[in-house]
């Protein structure tokens, strides 16, 4: 989805919820030029006022991103995967994090075992 797209969603949303360019500048604190800049795609979007947009227009980002509500999938409402993954994917970030201080470790333990084996080999070569 291009940002293009995302701006003529918005636009659509607008319109939809009776909602003036003069408003939503209003609502944003920037102002009208600006935000028709920003309808008109002579702007780029920045991901937190997606967010921010949805909030405003009382929508989903899902929406402004895909241009529809995905609120269902094959009869599961898109709210209970969130529920049910949602833990999955915190879990998932905290293994990641656990695993980075392990490599980081692992890495620290291979430097200090690389300069043992430095010393030694010195140590060696001035005894022979």
């Amino acid at each position: 989805m291009d940002n293009i797209s995302i701006k003529n969603n918005i636009r659509r949303i607008r319109k939809a919820r009776k909602i003036t360019q003069e408003e939503m500048a209003h609502r944003l604190g920037i102002s009208v030029t600006a935000y028709r800049d920003f309808e008109k795609g002579g702007t780029s979007i920045v991901n937190g006022n997606i967010m921010k947009l949805a909030d405003l227009l009382e929508t989903s980002t899902e929406e402004i991103v895909l241009g529809y509500r995905p609120s269902q999938i094959e009869g599961v409402v898109l709210e209970d995967v969130r529920k049910e993954y949602g833990g999955h994917i915190t879990t998932l970030n905290t293994r990641i994090a656990d695993l980075e201080r392990l490599v980081n470790t692992l890495e620290e333990t291979i430097s200090s075992k690389n300069e043992i084996i430095k010393m030694l080999k010195k140590r060696l070569g001035e005894v022979e």
